[in-house]
């Protein structure tokens, strides 16, 4: 037989075509990976690649030692690989691929951290974002935003409260909405999704199909704790120490004998878990962009699910569809229309902070003990709304998300706004409060040092140091001497003429218990003089980020920019709030016309002779100004108003001497024209912009009785006599520079 060879070049060709081939075949990623169902022991990674293959999860202790494989066979193009035999409370890192190449991960980007041991406390970090997937510059900086807030990259979990793809939750809109929006943490943190009514616009929950169902692997049989619901619609889980129940408010029965909250009754029953927190779309109380007195989902949710949850004892619950921020008080009990809410339906009708009213506090595993209810519907977009339902403590227009730290039996709340400023927070305990104590005193600044005083004597801890001290972000001081219960440190590296924040970590006592953790106050350095300080109240933490270095706690404080000077020496200080850890102001209008109405949690305070069907408007401010030290003599003061409306008529500033807080106060129970003293100022704001309002005597004479601990029911402002009304940004106006201020001038 005759053999025919073929040409050499022939054979290189036949090579180069096996070659381009594999290159032209190899597959790309396309979405993800990201983690859905993390538990104790194991984890579920998701992605998309271009072109069908294996899927092969190759994961380690660290990026270098990828060790272990998990492979399903058969290709796909759509891989959903669950790795089991995990190890509680561990981090580890890993890549996704096929058997032939890895598309992605092999960095300490891609990791992963197991829950802990069910039933186990420990400390966790919780995220928060509803109605986020807009494909906007404003969805971006809320990510932004949480990003650079301390703790982020200590994530544990990560809640969506709907709406988290617009328009029509199309796998489109998710790809550019969400999966494009969110590549590093979606790697890093489970995400557990909520139904929202756009989401369900291309979703079909009785039969569990539509892009919404598709993307997302969430527990229908019990797979992560709870009890088995049957469907992805609803569904609950465990984290540690923590009971989280998933409702679809849209789609779904909401009817009481329905299949939804037959289950959720079953599945709260059944936890002995310590906090229970629920979430669902549509919100039980809102009067932002959507209205709770009208709508019909959310009537049914208040109506129907509320007296179940609240029955057995849950703590929180988290809505979105309202693109604003509101957060109530600690209620009970209130299921009819806003009109019928009451005094009666507060369990505490404080703000729930430590530097404020005090934090909320539940006796362990009690029925009708109280919840919280937000909404935090603006982590894409605002669109506005009264803002005004009587159950919210306050009600904000402003684009953010919700942080929640859960250690033990203590949980703190907060709201981070696209800015990242932190302009709601509160305190939530379950039986006594185990933190360490606050510290009480303050600190004194002079040109070479700052001196840090403790409420009882401290001692030096490891490493021969007092505490581990930071100012802002990474400026570092050493301690110069410990002496009872004062330490003096260095400030040699401190610019002159700069505000800072001081951090005061793991202070311990001279029994070594500790005394202080990641506690904050604010001063002003000047070198060669003594400047101001202020005033320490803030809180101890014990949550993940307790050893953060930024303003994290800040938010939590009640420091104002105020404090102990040299003897002699004029200081002028400023009270803002939000500015420098001061939380100390409050507003709020009153309406002749509209008596017992409340306006506090409005974003402008008006003031007007004539404003139609509410007739006159007051406006009523307040602001704390106890961190000035007793014995100061007040030189001057000065009030800073943002006018947005403005006038062509006058307008007059009034001493208070009735008693009002910003939650309760109307016209009615403050009869602000009859319950005021001397005239304190004027002005007359022909045009939006900043007006600082020089006090007079009787002004600066009102500050020092507040500063020498008369009541301080705080002033009015009210129209001369003209009908053309004035507009002012309130204390709950999200720009943080154009809320009122108090400067005051002491020595």
């Amino acid at each position: 037989m005759r053999t025919t060879h073929q040409p050499w070049y022939a054979c290189l060709f036949g090579l180069a075509f096996i070659i381009f081939t594999s290159f032209a075949n190899a597959a790309v990623i396309s979405r993800g990976p990201y983690l859905q169902m993390g538990d104790n022991d194991n984890m579920t990674i998701r992605w998309r690649s271009d072109s069908a293959t294996d899927s092969v999860v190759r994961f380690g202790s660290s990026p270098s030692a990828l060790s272990q494989t998990v492979s399903v066979s058969g290709t796909r193009t759509e891989h959903i690989v669950k790795l089991t035999g995990l190890s509680a409370s561990t981090q580890y890192y890993y890549s996704v691929g096929s058997s032939t190449q890895t598309l992605a991960g092999g960095d300490n980007t891609y990791r992963f951290t197991t829950s802990p041991n069910p039933g186990t406390a420990s400390p966790t970090r919780v995220w928060l974002i509803g109605d986020a997937g807009t494909g906007t510059s404003s969805q971006t900086a809320v990510y932004n935003a949480y990003l650079n807030y301390p703790g982020a990259a200590n994530t544990n979990l990560w809640l969506m409260l709907g709406d988290n793809a617009y328009d029509s939750g199309t796998d489109a809109e998710f790809q550019s909405k969400m999966f494009n929006m969110y590549p590093v943490l979606m790697r890093q943190v489970p995400i557990w999704p909520t139904l929202g009514n756009h989401d369900g616009a291309s979703a079909n929950s009785s039969t569990q199909s539509g892009p919404y169902y598709d993307i997302f692997t969430l527990p229908k049989a019990a797979e992560v704790g709870g009890l088995a619901s049957g469907t992805e619609a609803y569904y609950s889980f465990d984290y540690g120490n923590i009971h989280f129940i998933c409702l679809d408010s849209y789609e779904t029965s909401r009817a009481t004998n329905g299949a939804m909250l037959t289950w959720m009754q079953n599945d709260i029953a059944a936890t002995d878990k310590q906090w229970i927190i629920a979430f669902f779309h549509h919100p039980p109380y809102t009067k932002g962009s959507h209205n709770s007195d009208t709508e019909s989902e959310l009537i049914d949710m208040r109506q129907n699910a509320l007296p179940i949850l609240e029955n057995y004892g849950v703590d929180l619950v988290f809505t979105g569809h309202s693109h604003s921020y509101e957060r109530s008080f600690l209620l009970d009990g209130h299921y009819g229309n806003s009109s019928t809410f009451t005094a009666s339906h507060k369990v505490d009708g404080g703000s729930g902070r430590e530097d404020g009213t005090g934090a909320y506090v539940k006796a362990p595993g009690a029925s009708r003990a109280g919840a919280v209810y937000t909404v935090a519907g603006a982590s894409g977009k605002i669109s506005g709304g009264t803002l005004n339902h009587p159950a919210m403590f306050t009600s904000l227009n402003q684009l953010g998300s919700v942080i929640l730290d859960v250690n033990g039996n203590r949980l703190d709340f907060k709201h981070l706004n696209s800015s990242g400023t932190v302009t709601d927070y509160f305190t939530l305990i379950k039986g006594s409060d185990t933190t360490p104590p606050t510290l009480t005193a303050a600190s004194a600044v002079s040109a070479s040092a700052v001196s840090v005083s403790f409420s009882e004597p401290v001692a030096a801890a490891s490493g021969g140091t007092a505490a581990n001290y930071i100012i802002n972000n990474g400026v570092s001081v050493n301690s110069a001497s410990v002496s009872g219960s004062t330490v003096t440190l260095n400030t040699s590296a401190l610019t002159s003429g700069t505000n800072y924040t001081l951090t005061v970590n793991n202070v311990q006592d001279v029994s070594n218990n500790v005394i202080a953790a990641n506690s904050q106050r604010s001063f002003t350095y000047s070198s060669g003089v003594s400047s101001s300080s202020s005033s320490s109240s803030s809180s101890s933490s014990s949550s993940s980020s307790s050893n953060s270095t930024s303003s994290s706690s800040s938010s939590s404080s009640s420091s104002s920019s105020a404090g102990a000077t040299s003897s002699g020496s004029p200081t002028t200080v400023s009270f803002q709030q939000g500015t420098n850890a001061y939380s100390g102001s409050v507003d709020t209008y009153v309406a002749s016309g509209a008596a017992s109405n409340n306006y506090g949690t409005a974003n402008a305070i008006l003031a007007d002779a004539d404003d139609g069907s509410r007739d006159k408007l007051i406006s009523l401010l307040k602001w704390n100004v106890a961190s000035i030290p007793a014995g100061k003599t007040i030189t001057a003061a000065s009030i800073t108003l943002r006018v947005f409306n403005s006038s062509a008529g006058a307008y007059n500033l009034w001493a208070m001497t009735t008693a009002w807080a910003p939650g309760t106060a109307t016209w009615n129970n403050t009869l602000p024209e009859t319950n005021r003293g001397a005239q304190i100022g004027s002005f007359t704001p022909t045009s939006n912009t900043t007006y600082t309002l020089t006090l007079n005597a009787a002004g600066i004479a009102l500050v020092q009785s507040w500063v020498n601990g008369s009541a301080n029911n705080g002033i009015s402002i009210a129209s001369g006599g003209t009908t053309d009304g004035v507009d002012i940004r309130s204390n709950e106006y999200g720009t943080v520079a154009q809320r009122p201020s108090l400067t005051v001038t002491y020595q």
